[in-house]
């Protein structure tokens, strides 16, 4: 899988920055609104797509719960669902998407919002069947920041910044190991998001106190200090494959641990 330099530059039409990483100006001033917008999964993965042709449905994992002991956990695990939808459209498998909407708007209605996106699980079926790939990674979207919102609405801000963060890990753990194994050290570039990292560790530490220490959030904010670690390279070296591999690693074992029925 080769990847051109052009494609380390694709923009983020709409976000606060364009997908090589948020700037400090830009941090600053995406952290006075009340409701910001960060780089997607989709882009992630279609920046990946410009480089080669990934075989994504080997990125499928096996279905998870739809019910969780704690809406935290609930909340992480359904940005996750939304990565494996993105991954589902990549691989232009209706049926995969159309699963996973199933699986996002149960998920939605344990957290007491699946009433909000109701029409939008309608809407990534009928998307899936026509094969409109474009249609869906935007449904697909709106699904998450509807929900999103919804939390905001409650003043469940915790809800909201784990649900992105479960996106983003989830997206993490794919782009890391499509990187390992296309074995190119110019990929290995498309993981050097070490602000964007910072950016969403800033939305949990922002969070209240009560939210804060709880167990997904603290095991969240650890995870993502340590995969910013792994990107934090220099910027004249080159990023590694092997920096790809612990990214993966760490994201992993993560969301395998998040996605069980019962936390250790």
């Amino acid at each position: 899988m080769k990847c051109p330099a052009a494609v380390l530059v694709a923009l983020v039409a709409g976000s606060v920055s364009a997908w090589g990483g948020l700037d400090g100006a830009r941090m600053s001033g995406a952290e006075r609104l009340e409701v910001v917008t960060v780089p997607t999964p989709a882009e992630f993965f279609a920046a990946i797509n410009k480089a080669g042709k990934p075989d994504w449905a080997a990125f499928y994992r096996d279905p998870v719960p739809t019910t969780y002991p704690t809406r935290p956990q609930a909340a992480l695990n359904l940005g996750a669902l939304v990565a494996d939808g993105f991954v589902a459209v990549e691989a232009q498998d209706g049926q995969q998407v159309k699963n996973t909407g199933k699986d996002i708007i149960a998920l939605a209605r344990a957290l007491g919002v699946g009433e909000e996106v109701l029409g939008r699980g309608k809407s990534i079926g009928d998307f899936a069947d026509k094969g409109d790939w474009f249609a869906l990674r935007e449904e697909l979207e709106a699904t998450t920041n509807e929900v999103r919102q919804a939390m905001a609405a409650q003043r469940d801000e915790a809800l909201s910044s784990l649900i992105t963060a479960g996106a983003w890990l989830r997206a993490l753990q794919v782009g890391s190991r499509a990187v390992a194994l296309s074995r190119e050290e110019q990929c290995a570039e498309l993981l050097r998001q070490s602000a964007l990292v910072a950016f969403l560790r800033a939305e949990l530490q922002r969070l209240p106190e009560k939210a804060r220490t709880g167990p997904v959030v603290s095991e969240a904010d650890a995870v993502l200090a340590d995969i910013g670690a792994q990107m934090d390279a220099p910027a004249d070296a080159a990023f590694g494959i092997e920096r790809a591999a612990g990214i993966n690693a760490r994201a992993a074992g993560f969301i395998s641990g998040m996605s069980a029925k019962k936390q250790p």
